[in-house]
């Protein structure tokens, strides 16, 4: 008897000291020692200095050891890096350990009103310390970082956002760090914030051509002084031309420095590239292998199919596939972008895209000889000599079954060729931003330009969104005979509607040349905005750099992050 008490007191004994270690060990794992924090500060700081960018995650950039924490979210760590400043500069000494919080972002961020170019960029660290002591107070009341920071400089009241607030905090400590001092005045410092962020995205379509003829770094430089935070830059268009010195493309351009290039300044200037191919036309492809040219139907019933001259058939020519995987694969390994942006994803009109591979596909998916025969006689009284260019398309807002099903088929094959060339860059970069420019009547919230976008191209707003960090409805309304509230009240208002996903960004596409005046884009970026799109894309650079538009959009950008 004696021996079993003896044992259970030794068990519960264990019991209890295990229970006190496990406890002790996860608080230890709650708080951040003061040379881990340095260590976190610096790193975040060296990515400033060389990139001009904020990390997405601080594992890729943190080498601290200890009994830190092995991941640390960057909103995480702004807190932490503010609270040991805030700690430091109370105390006038290093403290042994920061606790570690966990936070949320807000809906979105405020740009501040604080412009390098037009206040001075410095100030007392007794005006930074009340600005981070307000920092710390507020994020600790509701765990969510502030939409942007106070900050007194001399007696005047100023906000930064919080770009500005991780960036200079984290050079504070690194120089803390490599100095054993705070400095007595505080050198504002700015970077790019994490794409998964809520700042707006402030994108820009940019052909290769444009950056031969002005000047690379030149052109880049402006682009980023007016506030553009993505650079989607053309490297192989229509002609299938590419601008790098490629080991595999059929066709170059006249300046194959252009890609390498871009690449290095974006990387180093706070600039997200993403890479931009042209994916159903090459017309260097289709000049060496003329059977790759898409099919369409024949312009009469008893006429012969239709062969495109740049459209290929990437549906039934898998050699294209292959080439322009074997090109995608070539840019991500070499260049590393930021993203990977696809245009002309999709059929030219409801009247291409009717190859054997295509007919064969449909057969495999239901439908009968008779039901494609039935097919090619309708898009023939809809898009052959004399066609109505109706009778398809409301053949499908009329849920023809056939129809409907041959409609979704084409959505499918986009979509696999879609996907199979996405996953070919993600196999070598995991984290690259896959986007896609959309023609805009599939978003639309108008059932019959929505039927028409269908049938014609192919894209499936729902289904790209599943597969896209980026979706961009290219909505030039005055190519549509549009006012500016359809980009926002039809286009965006029905994008939304379709997509079943937080995680995919809606950046509107908008026409930046003419009829369109940069006033007129300014208060078209506006209202963007407010309806609370995730950015604007404007097309393109060669028709908004030293015109009017230039100076306008700068300003635009300054009000909002």
């Amino acid at each position: 008897m004696k021996k079993t008490f003896v044992a259970v007191i030794v068990g519960l004994l264990i019991f209890t000291l295990a229970g006190c270690f496990i406890i002790a060990n996860n608080t230890s794992q709650e708080k951040l020692a003061s040379d881990d924090v340095l260590m976190l500060a610096k790193s975040i700081a060296e990515q400033v200095n060389t990139y001009q960018r904020l990390p997405e995650k601080c594992e890729k950039v943190w080498q601290a050891k200890g009994k830190s924490l092995d991941i640390l979210n960057l909103n995480d760590a702004s807190y932490v890096i503010a609270k040991y400043i805030d700690e430091l500069l109370d105390s006038d000494g290093k403290p042994e350990a920061i606790s570690y919080l966990q936070t949320t972002l807000p809906s979105n961020f405020e740009p501040g009103d604080f412009e390098f170019e037009d206040y001075q960029s410095t100030c007392t660290i007794s005006d930074f310390h009340t600005a981070v002591s307000w920092f710390v107070n507020e994020v600790e009341k509701s765990k969510t970082l502030p939409t942007a920071i106070p900050l007194f400089i001399n007696g005047t009241s100023r906000k930064i956002s919080i770009d500005v607030f991780i960036a200079t905090t984290s050079k504070i400590l690194k120089e803390f760090s490599d100095t054993g001092k705070i400095p007595n005045e505080v050198v504002l410092s700015k970077a790019l914030l994490p794409f998964s962020w809520p700042a707006k995205i402030k994108a820009v379509w940019v052909w290769g051509s444009t950056l031969a003829s002005l000047g690379v770094e030149s052109v880049l430089q402006r682009l980023k002084e007016i506030g553009f935070t993505d650079i989607l830059l053309l490297v192989k268009g229509t002609a299938g031309a590419v601008n790098w010195p490629s080991q595999i493309a059929l066709g170059f351009s006249s300046d194959t420095t252009v890609l390498p290039r871009a690449s290095n300044f974006c990387k180093t200037n706070g600039l997200r590239l993403h890479v931009w191919f042209v994916c159903n036309q090459d017309e260097k492809f289709t000049t060496i292998y003329p059977e790759s040219k898409m099919y369409g139907i024949p312009k009469t019933i008893d006429g012969d199919p239709q062969r495109a001259g740049k459209s290929v058939d990437f549906v039934g020519c898998e050699e294209y596939k292959e080439y322009m995987k074997s090109l995608i694969c070539e840019v991500v390994k070499n260049y590393e972008p930021d993203g990977l942006h696809f245009d002309y994803i999709r059929y030219p009109t409801g009247a291409w895209g009717w190859g054997p591979t295509e007919i064969q596909r449909a057969l495999e998916n239901g439908l009968s000889d008779s039901d494609i025969q039935y097919l090619r006689n309708l898009a023939i009284q809809t898009w052959g000599t004399g066609g109505d260019n109706q009778s398809f398309i409301n053949a499908y807002i009329s849920k023809d079954a056939t129809v409907t099903k041959w409609v979704e088929i084409r959505s499918e094959n986009v979509q696999k060729f879609f996907e199979d060339l996405s996953n070919c860059a993600k196999q070598i970069k995991p984290d690259i931003i896959i986007s896609a420019a959309l023609m805009p009547e599939p978003g639309s919230l108008d059932s019959t330009e929505r039927a028409f976008g269908l049938v014609h191209y192919g894209q499936n707003y729902a289904i790209f969104a599943e597969n896209c960090g980026m979706i961009i409805p290219m909505a030039y309304h005055k190519d549509y005979n549009k006012n500016s509230s359809w980009i926002t009240e039809t286009i965006f208002v029905g994008t939304k509607e379709q997509i079943h996903t937080n995680d995919t960004k809606v950046v509107m596409g908008l026409q930046g040349y003419s009829p369109v005046t940069g006033d007129e884009l300014a208060q078209i970026i506006d209202e963007c905005i407010d309806k609370n799109t995730n950015g604007v894309c404007i097309f393109r650079a060669g028709t908004i750099l030293d015109t009017e538009r230039e100076g306008v959009i700068k300003n635009a950008f300054k009000e909002f992050k």
